[in-house]
């Protein structure tokens, strides 16, 4: 490649292109561009050992059939094979592979349970009181940030890294254990027996104030049979209980009972393709398939809020061991 000054890119990095695309100036969070709010006020953040959250009073969970977005696409399956194809070299038959074909298309209602989670964390980390976070406007600024488009095209390491940008760093993913489910060599993991669920469901739900968990369910493969969903901040099952209540984004619209891990494996598995992989995978209802622990930030962002959590898995992971 030249060394010309002209071979140089116009931007030093993608988050700079995307700046000035999106009209930000360097000196702006793009937190605040992105936050929603018209003049850019968060919420008061809850106190870290005081109030429980309240997600039933902002109307979650979020389900991502919701018909407000269920049927906003977060990939076009046509784009994707077009991309893989003619871009990639891929093989036809190959590129048929990469999404899930669907009549209604590859939407929200139907790919974006991981989405809707994150959405989730939004609004109970990070909440907008004019203009929330929800599937809609979160799938709006992936797009937009490039972390995936209808094409397939993504210009990011880490899906999660999402949350992080959207909210200048307040909030982020701070630990993640991944247990392969269906993996020669990888043992099952439950949520009695995962030291890290069982520290965060060992604390009252007032120390749960400034992180959340989000859990994995199904195959380790994400193409057709895994699940994303939050475990319910204010339960109070003991950690031996292997069910939790979780906020499902699966859960049906209609149905306002405590909804289990249990419940939603009953549900998912209506879906003949996700109870054929289960079976394929030896996958049972309640098996983890991974953590990731979400947090708040200090204000002055000098540390993460997860020091209860950090001392509770600790304690886990000695008991555990004995």
């Amino acid at each position: 490649m030249s060394d010309h000054p002209k071979s140089i890119p116009a931007y030093a990095s993608r988050r700079a292109f995307l700046r000035d695309a999106l009209g930000i100036s360097a000196a702006v969070g793009l937190g605040s561009m992105v936050g929603g709010c018209a003049d850019g006020a968060k919420a008061a953040a809850s106190d870290p050992t005081g109030e429980r959250m309240d997600p039933e009073a902002l109307g979650l969970p979020y389900r991502q059939d919701d018909p407000t977005w269920g049927g906003d696409l977060m990939w076009d399956r046509d784009l994707v094979i077009q991309a893989a194809t003619e871009l990639e070299g891929m093989s036809a038959a190959d590129a048929d592979t990469l999404l899930r074909k669907f009549k209604s298309g590859n939407s929200i209602g139907n790919e974006g349970c991981q989405l809707t989670c994150f959405a989730m964390i939004l609004a109970l980390l990070a909440p907008y009181p004019s203009d929330p976070w929800t599937p809609r406007n979160l799938n709006v600024w992936a797009h937009k940030l490039l972390y995936y488009t209808k094409s397939g095209l993504s210009m990011t390491t880490l899906f999660a890294d999402l949350l992080a940008e959207v909210t200048d760093g307040d909030v982020q993913l701070c630990l993640k254990e991944e247990y392969l489910p269906g993996v020669a060599g990888w043992p099952q993991m439950f949520c009695d027996t995962s030291a890290l669920v069982r520290a965060y469901r060992s604390l009252a739900p007032e120390a749960r104030s400034r992180f959340l968990v989000m859990i994995k369910m199904g195959t380790y493969d994400d193409t057709v049979a895994s699940h994303y969903a939050l475990l319910h901040p204010n339960e109070e099952l003991a950690a031996d209980d292997g069910d939790p209540l979780i906020l499902d984004p699966a859960k049906p619209l209609d149905n306002r009972d405590p909804w289990h891990m249990s419940d939603c494996a009953e549900y998912i598995k209506g879906d003949r393709a996700i109870a054929n992989a289960w079976a394929r995978d030896g996958i049972a209802d309640t098996q983890l398939g991974g953590v990731w622990v979400f947090s708040r930030w200090s204000d002055g962002h000098a540390g993460s809020s997860l020091e209860p959590l950090i001392r509770a898995w600790a304690d886990q992971l000695a008991q555990l061991a004995r």
